[in-house]
């Protein structure tokens, strides 16, 4: 078998390097690889490089070392390279026949010192093989040594920790006997002292300890108790021995429950009187091998079950208030997210507690954005504690996307550290309410400025006459006078009209219906107003197909009166206005058609409110109060009829009314073909 050396050769003379690959190429059972560096750095670098990185790819074995080189001379060439810890053997191999400085490489480490010229292969080779042999086993000896000291390290501190251990065991066993003569000391008094019943009991059921507690529950002096049996507290087969091995529980219904060692269950106690009462009790047992002991702890909890009752049937009532108020009750955790939602707010908004409860009043679309920064310093103002309670009004979301005004009462509930721990909101839906002040706003205004007009000229022209200053100028007084007179009418049929609709629409006027003739009533409305239609020069084209109709016939008198004198207003003179009336499926349709200005399509809208005019010259012209067609509006609303506008501007309107034929047909379908019909309730109209 071939041995392969590799070794690193420090020699700077050429002749010398290529003698020594000689000699070492003769070694037949032996393959070297010579590694020739000739200065003392180029054989640290070597011995730096990692051997994969090399030719020959495994480590040194030896190194052969001159020491007379160009960059070191003499022990210390030795000396530099063995200080470096390579824990490669070297041999010095100079030419240098030096016995002192052999003893010193020697002495130093090195593994032989020889002269050159005075070695052949075999020598060598030997030399080499001897000094790897002994650096092997020298290393093996370090190695060994090294792990010997670190098993005596680690044993003397598994020693150290054993005695400290033992030493810390000793300590609580001192204390913990120590502490188990307190504690029986301490139990002995607890025992005695405790409010709760502490009863022991042996295998046969019979009492063996009885406390103060457990006296003063039952009524029994201890002496009276000890030595009894259990049933004389509790009844009968509450607790039952399995073949006096150890207690078993029992069910109520008197089968066996699985045996822990301790349980917990509700019982009836029984006074020394024979009364009744609740109790809590808690049993356990423990097997001293020749004895079995139960201990039963049990405390009257009478006074807890009523406060558990009362605060039972509080939670109710509360529950119940919440679900059922008419505010839409809300609870908010600290977070702002949604922990409670009432019946009443899923009503009102539209989403399911399921829908919104965990979530944030952003997270789904229900502030609108206009009000989330006043919303967000409001809900600041209570976390901070500025405010315990405030009152808000914000508009809402709801869940098919219309928007609401809500009266929110915020009040907040703070933990025991003073922090927020929830919000409780109660909110009210006031969209109707608020509709109604903006109403009664506009109404107040309105009317304030309608009156003011005729009460100005009414003033104005008394204020005139009594001035004395038109005595010498009678028709100037009598202009006077005839203005005050025409603003005396208006201003009385403002007031009328005012009354009017205010007694229709809150029905304090009722409706005494009954079956009119169409001709008969239609004939009534056009007697009434002829005069009108003659003095302006307006033509009136009557026609029906007859029937009849329940109606009320004043007011529909009333109401066509209306419509017509409407129609007169802006007709032009010498103009037709028709009024016909056609059946339709148990319903009538009256129109009343002019040829006049139109009305304009922004006006249709809203032509059938309060105080609405086409053009606000017909106001200041004081030819209307501005209600006339609202009162149309609110008598067909109380027959249950529906009425609209159909115009061409600058060709004419129509205005259509549906009522009922008989009391059965009042909640008939609007008619059909009706050309953006404005039915009530949202009626386009002219005034």
């Amino acid at each position: 078998m071939t041995t392969v050396l590799n070794i690193l050769l420090i020699e700077d003379n050429p002749g010398d390097i290529r003698l020594l690959q000689e000699i070492l190429r003769e070694a037949i059972a032996t393959q070297c690889y010579i590694t020739p560096v000739m200065t003392l750095a180029a054989a640290i670098e070597q011995l730096s490089i990692d051997p994969s990185e090399r030719l020959n790819s495994s480590p040194f074995d030896v190194i052969l070392l001159d020491l007379s080189l160009p960059d070191s001379q003499g022990i210390a060439s030795f000396l530099n390279l063995s200080d470096r810890d390579y824990n490669i053997p070297i041999i010095v191999l100079t030419g240098l026949d030096d016995q002192d400085l052999a003893i010193s490489a020697m002495q130093q480490g090195a593994q032989d010192y020889l002269i050159k010229g005075q070695v052949d292969s075999n020598l060598l080779l030997r030399s080499i093989r001897y000094a790897i042999e002994r650096e092997r086993a020298e290393a093996a000896v370090r190695q060994a040594k090294i792990e010997l000291e670190q098993r005596v390290i680690e044993r003397t501190r598994d020693l150290q920790q054993i005695n400290h251990r033992l030493q810390l065991e000793l300590l609580e066993r001192q204390k913990a006997e120590a502490a188990l003569d307190i504690s029986r000391s301490r139990f002995a008094g607890i025992l005695e002292i405790a409010s709760d019943a502490i009863i022991a009991i042996d295998s046969d059921l019979q009492i063996t300890l009885f406390n103060q507690g457990a006296e003063q529950i039952f009524g029994y002096p201890a002496a009276a108790a000890i030595g009894k049996s259990l049933d004389l507290l509790l009844p009968k087969g509450f607790i039952d021995v399995d073949n006096c091995n150890h207690p078993q529980i029992t069910s109520e219904s008197g089968s066996h429950l699985a045996s822990p060692k301790q349980t917990r269950r509700q019982v009836i106690g029984i006074r020394h009187d024979g009364t009744q009462f609740p109790a809590e009790a808690s049993i356990s047992y423990l097997d001293l091998g020749t004895e079995k002991v139960c201990t039963m702890i049990l405390r009257d909890v009478t006074e807890r079950q009523q406060i558990e009752n009362n605060l039972r049937d509080a939670l109710q009532k509360v529950n119940f208030h919440f679900e059922n108020s008419p505010f839409a009750a809300i609870e908010w955790d600290r977070e702002f997210r949604v922990s409670r939602w009432s019946a009443t707010a899923e009503k009102i908004f539209g989403w399911s507690s399921a829908q919104v409860v965990g979530k944030r009043p952003d997270e789904w679309q229900f502030v609108i954005p206009g009000d989330s920064e006043r919303i967000a310093q409001v809900m600041e103002r209570l976390i901070s504690g500025l405010e315990a309670s405030n009152v808000t009004i914000n508009r809402n979301y709801c869940q098919d996307g219309t928007i609401i005004n809500c009266e929110w009462y915020n009040s907040i509930l703070l933990d025991d550290a003073g922090r927020m721990e929830s919000v409780f909101s109660l909110v009210l839906d006031v969209t109707h309410r608020h509709q109604i002040e903006k109403m009664k706003d506009e109404f107040i205004a309105i009317v304030s400025h309608e009156l003011r007009t005729p009460l100005t000229s009414i003033y104005g022209s008394l204020k005139m006459l009594d001035s004395g200053l038109l005595i010498q100028q009678p028709q100037k007084e009598k202009r006077l006078l005839t203005i005050a007179v025409e603003s005396t009418d208006r201003l009385m049929r403002l007031v009328n009209d005012i009354l009017d609709i205010e007694r229709i629409e809150s029905g304090t006027v009722p409706m005494v219906k009954s079956v009119w003739n169409v001709s008969e009533l239609m004939t009534k409305a056009v007697e009434a107003i002829e005069p009108l239609a003659d003095k302006a020069g307006i033509h009136l084209s009557v026609s029906d197909t007859g029937g009849q109709v329940w109606v009320d016939g004043d007011r529909m008198i009333q109401t066509f009166t209306n419509l017509i004198g409407n129609a007169i207003k802006f007709s032009p003179r010498n103009s037709t206005i028709w009024f016909t009336a056609s059946k339709r499926t148990g319903q009538m349709l009256f129109q009343v058609r002019d040829c006049g200005r139109g009305i304009p399509a922004d006006k249709l809208g809203v032509i059938f409110e309060r105080f609405q005019q086409v053009d606000a010259s017909d106001a200041r012209s004081g030819e209307g109060t501005g209600l006339g067609l609202a009162i149309c509006r609110s008598i067909i609303q109380q027959h249950g009829g529906q009425i609209w506008v159909e115009s061409v501007l600058g060709e004419g309107s129509t205005f259509s009314c549906m009522l009922p034929r008989s009391p059965s047909a009042q909640d008939s379908q609007p008619p059909l073909g009706a050309t953006t019909p404005a039915w009530v309730g949202y009626s386009p109209s002219r005034a």
